[in-house]
């Protein structure tokens, strides 16, 4: 049987950018075995029940901000046979991004032209079970809204007054505040365990929730506003109607 091994050691957005790659790859080689590696990190537990992907390992030692252990011994230590016909694929976000022009075309299609494997789609490829939608449901009391206000990637502004893609936090309140002038809703606020939490009495705080579970909530939220992140690229994944907070 000949294998296909993925690398990948990017946060959630870029991770998600690379299922249209994987999905292309699975429908011109349906025969081959498809195995991705990634970091050992919660938010890459996104990939878990991907269809184009038979095989997901998790790895210590890849990280996002640069894969400084990549080597033949590695990859031989890995619980991998490659003794068969094996091709190796990297997606790297450093070379998809490495020129300004880079930035003017989705990142999927620079992760299809890194590899040679042209897509169709930009949208990512989410799979959220039966068991995950039912577990979001136990955090849901009404009717709600889903605010994402953080960025792993949030260059700082060029005047050094603050970070490019954030919105002022006043103003996620003032907007909390007229979200539950127009009706009896809730408030969901979501990001990882390391994020500095909203401390607001109308906003519920779901910081460190697994990830495919907080795809549940954005997928049946009434809207999610969000600045440019990873649950943005999380959101389009499952459809879900939504703002993206832009600078």
């Amino acid at each position: 049987m000949k294998k296909a091994i993925f690398i990948g050691f990017n946060a959630l957005g870029d991770t998600l950018c690379t299922t249209p790659v994987l999905r292309a790859f699975r429908r011109t080689n349906p025969d081959t075995f498809v195995v991705y590696i990634v970091q050992n990190a919660t938010f890459c537990r996104v990939l878990d029940a991907n269809p184009d992907i038979d095989m997901v390992l998790y790895n210590e030692q890849l990280y996002m901000h640069g894969m400084t252990i990549f080597s033949n011994a590695w990859l031989r230590s890995l619980p991998l046979d490659i003794r068969e016909t094996t091709y190796l694929y990297r997606f790297d976000i450093n070379q998809v991004c490495s020129k300004p022009e880079s930035f003017h075309e989705h990142i999927s299609i620079g992760f299809s032209k890194l590899l040679k494997i042209p897509i169709d789609s930009v949208r990512p490829v989410v799979h959220v079970t039966p068991e995950e939608h039912r577990l979001a449901k136990t955090f849901i009391h009404k009717p709600y809204f889903v605010f994402s206000i953080h960025s792993v990637s949030n260059p700082k502004m060029e005047d050094g007054t603050g970070y490019a893609k954030d919105w002022p936090l006043e103003r996620w309140l003032r907007l909390s505040e007229h979200v539950q002038s127009r009706g009896d809703y809730d408030i969901i606020a979501v990001g990882s365990e390391r994020d500095t939490q909203i401390r607001a009495p109308n906003i519920r705080s779901l910081y460190g929730l697994p990830i495919k579970i907080t795809a549940a909530l954005l997928q049946n939220a009434l809207c999610v506003i969000t600045v440019e992140n990873g649950i943005a690229h999380l959101g389009a994944a499952v459809d879900a109607p939504m703002v993206e907070i832009y600078s």
